[in-house]
């Protein structure tokens, strides 16, 4: 939960970003994202595209909202995320999104320079 509610903090404040954009344009490029994503899909039985797709759609939902804590009822009543991915799989998810928060930075700190 501490990972979630550092994101929520990060994505939360800047709502003119175009966050599905952004995320997939790291999914895309990012040399180390795509390495643990390619990881994670040879040891994963279940389509890890679909579970990574839900997250990030769920996610874009939830830090719309006002607080943490409504983030946090509003990931919760995602029954089709839920019912298709394991917390392993919601684990590695959480992981990538903070290696995308780390590349939106850098390209932040890029383009202030």
């Amino acid at each position: 939960m501490d990972i979630m509610k550092q994101s929520f903090e990060f994505w939360h404040n800047d709502s003119l970003i175009n966050y599905p954009l952004v995320w997939k344009k790291a999914l895309e490029s990012d040399s180390k994202i795509m390495k643990k994503v390619r990881m994670w899909e040879k040891h994963s039985t279940q389509k890890t595209g679909i579970i990574m797709e839900e997250f990030f759609e769920m996610w874009a939902y939830a830090i719309r909202k006002s607080n943490f804590e409504m983030a946090t009822r509003s990931i919760q009543e995602w029954e089709r995320f839920w019912r298709n991915a394991t917390d392993e799989q919601f684990r590695v998810c959480s992981e990538v999104l903070q290696m995308i928060e780390k590349y939106w930075r850098e390209i932040q700190n890029k383009n202030i320079e």
